[in-house]
This record gives structure tokens, sequence and C-alpha cells, in this order.
């Protein structure tokens, strides 16, 4: 991985393999810049992607990274170092290795991630960038993506234009298309010259953001329709309800019956023999 080392506007290239380099002042450090605290960057590469870990906090392109957080760092970026120094990542070179790059840190990213529910509008979901985690539904014919107050999709990023790319949504396909950008736009790490069209799971790179698109949920079809419940059966109505009991109910009183007549008789048996 190449980068590029300034101090009082003097910048030095270099370049480092693949693996774990400490940069800092000490004896001890891969990378010895004077000056430097002893260990302060872990660098870990791998892939054509760069992990970097402080001992302090440090920023990059501006923004503050607290002590002991790794933060994935892109082609591109700039590391600040104390007493006025940087660390730029520099750019791979061609379409090719930027490709291998974007999709090295895409399968890092998408390892052990939960998928995401399936929507009946087609969605772009931001994966590294001032808006990670962020969804945007393509519900209209026609989405703008950029920086500017007046797109659909509104990115947080200074290398986004104000208006960037589009994504057309014809004949049930979705199209992505460049709005004369600058910095250009890359699906799956190549460049986009034409309208392109999108599939399932492809990554589009604006800047320095990265957007995954979701196709929409497609109908379901009859066979895959939940299947139909048991009809239950016939509730029974109170007048069948218990059909068997009656005759059990009147046998007993016949026999209850014909117990309190014998005893009648033999009460009045025994009277007139007494009498």
């Amino acid at each position: 991985m190449h980068f590029e080392f300034e101090h009082l506007g003097t910048a030095t290239p270099f370049e480092l393999p693949e693996g774990v380099h400490l940069l800092g002042g000490g004896p001890e450090d891969h990378i010895r810049l004077a000056g430097l605290p002893s260990r302060l960057l872990t660098l870990r590469i791998e892939s054509h992607r760069l992990l970097v870990e402080a001992t302090r906090t440090f920023r990059v392109q501006g923004v503050s990274v607290p002590a002991g957080v790794a933060r994935l760092v892109l082609p591109g970026e700039v590391v600040g170092l104390p007493e006025g120094m940087s660390l730029k990542v520099k750019a791979p070179d061609g379409d090719a290795e930027r490709q291998m790059g974007t999709m090295a840190v895409l399968k890092h990213l998408l390892t052990n991630m939960e998928e995401a529910p399936p929507s009946r509008a087609a969605t772009l979901t931001c994966l590294i960038g001032a808006d990670v985690g962020r969804t945007f539904a393509l519900a209209e014919a026609s989405t703008e993506l950029g920086r500017g107050k007046e797109v659909a999709v509104r990115l947080r990023d200074i290398a986004v234009s104000r208006r960037h790319a589009r994504i057309r949504h014809h004949e049930g396909a979705f199209l992505l298309e460049d709005l004369d950008s600058p910095n250009g736009v890359y699906l799956n790490g190549k460049r986009v010259e034409d309208a392109a069209p999108l599939e399932e799971g492809d990554v589009i790179e604006l800047g320095r953001t990265l957007l995954r698109f979701q196709a929409p949920m497609s109908e379901l079809p009859e066979s895959a329709s939940a299947p139909a419940l048991e009809e239950p059966p016939p509730p029974v109505s109170p007048s069948d309800e218990g059909s068997e009991e009656p005759p059990r109910v009147r046998w007993e009183w016949w026999l209850i019956g014909l117990g309190a007549t014998t005893a009648l008789v033999g009460l009045l048996v025994t009277y007139a023999l007494a009498a």
C-alpha cells in the first residue's frame, strides 16, 4: 500500500506491505519519525484495506478518532499527526486496483452483517461515510444523489458533488448514471461511463461514501402464499350437545319411581296386616 508522509511542506512517498506496522518515534517502531511518541500508530494492512489505531486521539480528514479505536482509512484520506505532520493514503492507480480495494473493504464489512429486511421499494444503505447506517428509499422514477439540498438522497460527504449521480427506474430495471461529477461514480469498483444497470447487492461509490443497492421485493406468487387453514369442525349446537344424556337420565328417574312405588306398596301391606 502506498503512502505519502508530509512535514513542513515536504512530501515523502513510501510503501508498506501487508501486515502490522508500528509508526512513531521510538526505536521499536517500524516507521520511525523523529518528534513523534513511541508506538503512536498501529497500521494493519490486509487485502488493500487499512485499519489505523492510535495510543492517543488522532484525526482523519479533520474528524477526531478516540485512542484505542480502530479506524478504517480509505485511499485519499489524510491522517493527522502531531507537530504538523500528516500521513496520506495514496489512491491506487487504475480501475482494477480500485475495484480490488473496494471489494476487499466490502468483504470485511458484509461479513457477519445482518441481511437487510426485504422492502417493496428499492433501497440504498450507506456502508462507509458520514451517513453510515442510513437507508434511502428509491420510490420515484428518478432519484438524484449528491450533497446539495435539492437532491432526494443527500450525503454529508465533501467529496460528493451537489448533483453527483442519478438512479432511474425504467421498465422494471434500475439504471445508475453519472451527472458529470468531477470525482466520478463507481459501480463495484469500476467507473460508470454510461447508464449501468443495478443488481441486488451492487455497491455504488461516490466520493468517500459506499452505498449498497437492494432491489425491491417482488410480489409473492400464488404458490408461495400462505397455506389455507384447515376448516374448523362445525360448532356443536345446544340441541346436539349431550344428545346421549336424556335416555340415561330418563332411565334413572324410572328406577327411582319404581323404587318409590314398591316402598309405598310395602307400607300399605304392613299396615293392613297390623290392622
